[in-house]
C-alpha cells in the first residue's frame, strides 16, 4: 500500500489537535464560522433553542475547514480546539440569559459557597454517553431514520405538539448535517488523493458510513471518532466514554481476520492511529473507554482484542486515552498481569472497576441486575445503565469546610463571610460528642444548600445546551420527545461529589485526641492557632501530623467515624428528588477539587496549613496512611460502597521494589481481589520511586514521559505545578519509611 508507516506519521498525529494546518479552500476557519453562527442566532431570535442550535450545528458542518490527510486514517475537523468550539459562545449566551432571568437569587448562594470554598458548582450540561450499541447497529443514516419513524408515529396519532415538532426537527437537521459533512469529507478525499491508497480507503469508509452501518473494524473506529467529534467538538456535548471497545469490536475483528479483509497488524495500526487522536487532543481530564465485563452466561468479555488494545496502548506510551478495566472473578489472571505490568512500568492510565461491587451499588437504588451487568463505565470511574441514564455533577462538597464553620460559628475565616449555620460558641462544646454534632449540623446544612442551588439551575439545562446528537441515539428520548440530557432518559440523575473526606476524619480525630482526651489545647486556642496558620504552634502541629490516629491506617476507632460520616452524607443525598424528574445520588469522587477547594480552605485541626490540598476520593490525606496498603484497604472498605452509586474510588501508591517479578504481579492481583471481596469499586495505582520524582524535578528533560495518576486521569509529571509534585514526592517518601 502506498502510504507512510506509523513512525513516519507520528509527528503529524501529535500536531493534529495542537498545530493543525488546513487548506483555506476547504472551508471557513473557526473564527469565521463563529461569526456566521452569531448572525444566524440573531436572525432566529425567538425560535426554540434546539432549532437554533441544530442550524448552528449545520452551519459548522457545511462551512468548517476539513482535511483528509495521507498521514492519518481519521479525518480532520477545523473545529479542532475543544476550548474554542464554534458553539461555545451560543451556549454561554443562553447560560447568561438564564442566570439573569431565573437564577439571580440562587446564584447569589452559589457564588457565596464557591467564594468560601464550601462547594464547587458549575452548570453541568455536557457530560454524556450515547447508546453506542444503537450507533453501531443503526449507523448514522439509521439513527436519522429511526427518529423520523418516532416523529411520524406521534404525528399519526395526533400527539405531535409544537415542542415535539421542534425536538424532532432538531434531530433531523443535525443528522442530515452530519451525513452531508461526511459527503464533504468524501469528495475532498477523492479530489486530493492523488493516488494515495490510504486517502482512497478513507473515502471508501466514509461512503459506507454515509449509506449504512459499519461493516469492519476500521469503519467502527472511524464511526466512534466521528461521533465523538460531532458530539464533543461541534454539538458541545462531552462524550464521556468511547464505549466497551473489546466487546463491541470483537465480532468485526473476528470477521475481518476470518475473511482476510485485514490482518492483525492492520488492526493494530488502526488502533494506534485511533488512540493518537486523543493523545493529540490531550484533554487534561483524559478521555475514557473501557474493556471487559461479563456476558449474560457469566463468562468474561475479555478476548484477544482486549490484549491487543492494551498492547498497542502500552507501545504508544501516551497518557490518554485512559482505560477502565471492568473486572470480576472471571477476569483472566493473564490479562490482569498484563495490566499490572503496565502499571509498574509507569503506564498508569488504567483503573480497575469491580463488577460485583458495581452491581451491589446499582441494585441498592433500584437498577436491575441486567442494567448493572451491562452498565457503561464513563468519565473517571462512574457507572450507569447503558443508553438509559444521564448524570450531572450537582456540586462538590468541601468536607473540611464544616469544620471551619464550627470553629467560627458559621463564618468562613478566609473570606469573613457567613456561609454556615450558627452552631454556638466553642465554650459550649463540653464534649467531643457536642463538637461532632455541630460538625454534622454544618455538613447537613451545606448539603441542603448545594442541592437547592443544583435544583434551581438544572431545570434549564435543555435550554442552555440541547443535545441533538445525543438525543438521536437514546430510544427513551425519542419515545418521550424530550432532550436526552434533560428529562429524556429513563434515569435522570444528579450526583453530589465531595473532596476532603479523609482530611475531615483526621481533623475530627485531632480534635478528639488533642482537645478532649489529651487536653493539650482548648477549642478556643485551637481556633486562634488555625487563624494564624499554626504560627507559634509548630510543635503541636507536628505532633498532630505524626499522630497515628489517621484515616487509612486500619484503626477501628478512626474508621468508625469514617463509616458514620460517609453514611450521613449518603443518607442525606441519595434518592432526593431533583429538578429533572430524577433523583440525587452520592459520589465519593473528588476530581481536581482536592486542590482547588483546598486553596480556599484555611488551616485545619489535622495539622494541615492554609491553602494546602485536601484528601481526594475515599483515599487518606497524602502521606497519612503509614501502616501499609492492606491497612489502607481495610479503612476504605469500612465504608459501605453501595451508599455511593456515583462512584467509589481509592488511590493506592506503592514503591516499585514491592511489585517486582512474578511475586509482585501476584501481590497486585491479591490486592485487587481483596478490595473486590470487601466491596470496593474503583482502585487505581501510582507505582513511584520518590527519588526518581526528585530527580525529575531537578532534570525534567530526562523524564518527558513520566506519568502521574491524579484523580481519575493521568498527566505527565512535568506538566503539574511544583506544589503538586511535592505532594506526590511526600506521599512516595512516606511509603518508604
Amino acid at each position: 500500500m502506498k502510504y507512510d508507516t506509523f513512525e513516519e506519521d507520528v509527528d503529524y498525529l501529535r500536531d493534529k489537535f495542537q498545530r493543525p494546518v488546513f487548506a483555506q479552500n476547504s472551508g471557513m476557519d473557526n473564527a469565521a464560522v463563529k461569526t456566521s453562527i452569531a448572525k444566524l442566532a440573531e436572525d432566529l431570535e425567538g425560535v426554540p433553542h434546539q432549532i437554533i442550535k441544530a442550524k448552528a450545528f449545520a452551519c459548522v458542518c457545511e462551512n468548517i475547514q476539513i482535511d483528509v490527510s495521507p498521514h492519518d486514517w481519521f479525518v480532520a475537523f477545523g473545529c479542532w480546539n475543544r476550548d474554542d468550539r464554534p458553539l461555545n459562545p451560543l451556549t454561554s449566551k443562553w447560560s447568561a440569559e438564564i442566570d439573569a432571568t431565573y437564577l439571580t437569587e440562587s446564584n447569589e448562594l452559589t457564588g457565596l459557597l464557591q467564594e468560601t470554598g464550601a462547594n464547587l458548582y458549575y452548570k453541568d450540561f455536557d457530560h454524556s454517553v450515547p447508546d453506542w450499541d444503537a450507533v453501531f447497529s443503526l449507523g448514522l443514516p439509521g439513527l436519522r431514520e429511526r427518529a423520523s419513524r418516532y416523529r411520524a408515529e406521534r404525528e399519526d396519532r395526533g400527539a405531535l405538539t409544537e415542542p415535539d415538532r421542534a425536538y424532532f426537527d432538531s434531530i433531523e437537521i443535525t443528522y442530515s448535517a452530519i451525513l452531508d459533512m461526511l459527503e464533504r469529507f468524501r469528495r475532498h478525499a477523492l479530489a486530493t488523493a492523488d493516488g494515495n491508497e490510504r486517502v482512497l480507503a478513507v473515502a471508501d469508509c466514509l461512503e459506507s458510513l454515509i449509506h449504512g452501518v459499519p461493516t469492519n473494524t476500521y469503519e467502527v473506529l472511524q464511526l466512534i471518532y466521528l461521533y465523538f467529534m460531532f458530539g464533543e467538538h461541534i454539538d458541545r456535548m462531552q462524550v464521556r466514554s468511547l464505549g466497551n471497545l473489546d466487546r463491541t469490536l470483537y465480532p468485526y475483528y473476528g470477521r475481518d481476520l476470518a475473511e482476510g479483509r485485514f490482518t492483525e497488524e492492520n488492526v493494530r495500526e488502526f488502533f494506534a492511529y485511533f488512540m493518537m487522536q486523543w493523545g493529540s487532543i490531550d484533554n487534561y481530564w483524559g478521555h475514557p473507554f473501557y474493556l471487559g465485563g461479563t456476558k449474560a452466561n457469566g463468562e468474561t468479555e475479555i478476548n484477544e482484542l482486549s490484549y491487543l488494545i492494551l498492547d498497542v496502548f502500552d507501545q504508544l506510551a501516551i497518557s490518554t486515552p485512559k482505560i477502565q478495566l471492568k473486572t470480576a472473578k472471571n477476569t483472566p489472571p493473564e490479562f490482569l498481569n498484563k495490566a499490572f505490568d503496565m502499571l509498574r512500568r509507569g503506564h498508569s492510565s488504567l483503573v480497575f472497576l469491580c463488577e460485583p461491587s458495581i452491581k451491589r451499588a446499582m441494585m441498592a437504588v433500584g437498577y436491575s441486575a441486567e442494567e448493572a451487568r451491562t452498565c457503561d463505565i464513563k468519565g473517571c470511574y462512574e457507572f450507569a445503565p447503558r443508553g438509559r441514564c444521564n448524570e450531572t455533577a450537582g456540586g462538590h462538597i468541601n468536607m473540611l469546610k464544616p469544620m471551619e464553620l464550627v470553629l467560627n460559628d458559621g463564618m468562613d475565616p478566609m473570606t469573613g463571610r457567613a456561609c454556615g449555620m450558627g452552631t454556638g460558641s466553642l465554650e459550649s462544646f463540653a464534649t467531643f460528642d457536642d463538637f461532632y454534632a455541630a460538625y454534622i449540623k454544618q455538613l447537613g446544612s451545606l448539603i441542603d444548600q448545594i442541592i437547592q442551588c443544583a435544583n434551581a439551575a438544572e431545570v434549564y439545562l435543555h435550554e442552555i445546551n440541547p443535545g441533538g446528537v445525543l438525543s438521536g441515539t437514546i430510544i427513551h428520548s425519542l419515545e418521550t420527545a424530550k432532550d436526552a440530557f434533560a428529562q429524556g432518559s429513563v434515569y435522570n440523575v444528579t450526583t453530589i461529589l465531595h473532596a476532603g473526606f479523609g482530611s475531615a476524619v483526621d481533623a475530627l480525630m485531632a480534635v478528639k485526641e488533642f482537645v478532649y482526651e489529651k487536653k493539650l489545647i482548648t477549642l478556643v486556642e485551637l481556633s486562634q492557632a488555625l487563624r494564624s496558620n499554626w504560627s507559634g504552634h509548630e510543635k503541636l502541629r507536628l505532633k498532630i501530623r505524626r499522630s497515628e490516629n489517621k484515616y487509612g491506617n486500619g484503626l477501628e476507632a478512626v474508621d468508625f467515624y469514617a463509616d458514620v460520616i460517609a453514611r450521613f452524607v449518603a443518607n442525606k443525598i441519595n434518592l432526593r428528588p431533583n429538578a429533572r424528574n430524577g433523583y440525587f445520588i452520592a459520589s465519593a469522587h473528588s476530581a481536581r477539587t482536592f486542590i482547588t477547594l483546598g486553596e480556599k480552605t484555611g488551616a485545619t485541626p489535622d495539622g494541615r496549613r492554609s491553602g494546602e490540598e485536601i484528601s481526594k476520593n475515599v483515599s487518606p490525606t497524602m502521606g497519612a496512611d503509614t501502616n501499609g496498603v492492606t491497612a489502607l484497604i481495610k479503612s476504605a472498605t469500612t465504608i459501605d460502597s453501595s451508599l455511593f452509586q456515583g462512584d467509589f474510588p481509592l488511590d493506592v501508591m506503592m514503591h516499585p521494589a514491592t511489585v517486582q517479578g512474578r511475586e509482585g504481579l501476584g501481590a497486585m492481583r491479591t490486592l485487587l481481589n481483596t478490595y473486590m471481596d470487601k466491596h470496593g469499586i474503583a482502585i487505581q495505582f501510582n507505582i513511584l520511586d520518590p527519588y526518581v520524582l526528585l530527580d525529575a524535578q531537578r532534570h525534567p528533560e530526562k523524564y518527558q514521559t513520566l506519568q502521574i495518576r491524579v484523580c481519575g486521569w493521568n498527566v505527565y509529571f512535568n506538566d503539574i505545578a511544583k506544589k503538586e509534585q511535592d505532594a506526590y514526592i511526600e506521599r512516595a517518601l512516606s511509603i518508604c519509611e
